[in-house]
């Protein structure tokens, strides 16, 4: 074997895997999962991680994190970013549908030609139904997703609408909801004296507005359900305009409610709102499910009512008014332990990365 010659230095040159996310489903929740995604791939500088993204509102108050190593950039159309993201990639990630029909195109050929060692699709929401989004339809009609090598739904969603975007077992995988526990983490300051609601599907305010009055606690409430009738003084706000505002509100709760009108067929409703004020370590009081059962303990880290109404709802809010502050703080960082052990971004993050990489 011959020896390098005098004054040569040869040096190693780690091998640095190539990753591509997508992200061109613009929401709150997608910039959270990204800034997730990248807190996961960590300190290693053996990742170079791409980030397009369709974003055309800044969500400055949340702040992407760029990749340590890799680029950040706004999607140009399909020619632009054949360029820009010159492969081949060892991993192209899929999150979501695009919200815009624009970026029809680019999902189709990241996912049918793009060049890659493994492509992965993972749902950050519920498979938009038929007739909702023109890229999801065009993925069923052309079974575009019968080319990734796997793909993560939702565990309560319709796993029928995957199979017919090409996305079936074994391929199809399930995950939890998850928050961004490190953007929601407990906030220092005083408790306000008011009850904090959020949502739209399912709500029903009126009982909730008669609980938060027989406490003698104030009540605001983002929503952009149809304006209910409430008594006057309740604050009500639309929540797509108040996102912004979001954290600070259920962090100055007394308490978080959400109020879910009977029978409503899905188990989950509310979930995002318990588990972000769950992980700001807020005690929540939500309808009692067997799914919400899955993360809520009684009287240990949330609580449960049984029927909406104000008669339930304001027992439950007396029990969270008894707290004595010692309790209070016990219940709260119970209630972040289970969204951190249960329920976190940067978990579920962290054990893909791990899996796939």
């Amino acid at each position: 074997m011959p020896r390098p010659c005098a004054g040569v230095f040869f040096v190693r040159i780690p091998f640095v895997k190539k990753i591509l996310l997508a992200n061109f489903a613009e929401c709150p929740e997608n910039l959270h999962f990204e800034r997730a995604f990248v807190r996961a791939l960590g300190k290693t500088g053996k990742i170079s991680l791409d980030i397009v993204h369709d974003f055309d509102y800044h969500y400055d108050f949340l702040g992407a994190l760029p990749p340590r190593v890799g680029k950040r950039f706004k999607y140009a159309g399909l020619e632009a970013l054949k360029k820009a993201a010159a492969g081949p990639y060892d991993l192209i990630v899929l999150l979501d549908f695009p919200k815009r029909a624009r970026c029809a195109p680019a999902f189709l050929w990241l996912a049918r030609e793009a060049a890659a060692g493994k492509k992965v699709f993972i749902a950050n929401h519920l498979i938009p139904m038929p007739g909702h989004n023109f890229t999801a339809d065009l993925a069923r009609r052309l079974k575009a997703l019968a080319l990734v090598d796997s793909g993560y739904m939702l565990e309560s969603d319709d796993w029928g609408l995957w199979a017919d975007a090409g996305l079936e077992e074994p391929r199809l995988l399930k995950r939890g909801y998850a928050v961004d526990c490190e953007y929601y983490r407990r906030q220092p300051g005083a408790l306000g004296t008011y009850v904090f609601s959020a949502g739209s599907a399912g709500r029903e305010f009126s009982a909730l507005a008669g609980a938060a009055k027989n406490t003698g606690l104030g009540l605001k409430i983002f929503s952009d359900a149809k304006a209910q009738k409430l008594p006057r003084g309740v604050e009500f706000l639309p929540l797509a305009k108040n996102l912004h505002n979001l954290r600070s509100a259920a962090a100055g709760a007394k308490a978080v409610v959400i109020p879910v009108r009977d029978g409503y067929l899905n188990e989950a409703a509310g979930n995002s709102i318990a588990f972000l004020s769950m992980a700001l370590g807020r005690p929540v009081l939500a309808r009692r499910t067997p799914y919400m059962e899955r993360f809520i303990k009684d009287g240990k880290n949330g609580f449960f009512y049984d029927k909406l109404s104000p008669r339930s709802l304001a027992a439950g809010l007396a029990r969270i008014k008894a707290l004595t502050p010692a309790a209070l703080k016990k219940l709260g960082a119970a209630a972040r332990a289970t969204i951190l052990q249960k329920a976190s971004l940067d978990r579920f993050c962290a054990a893909f990365i791990k899996k796939t990489i």
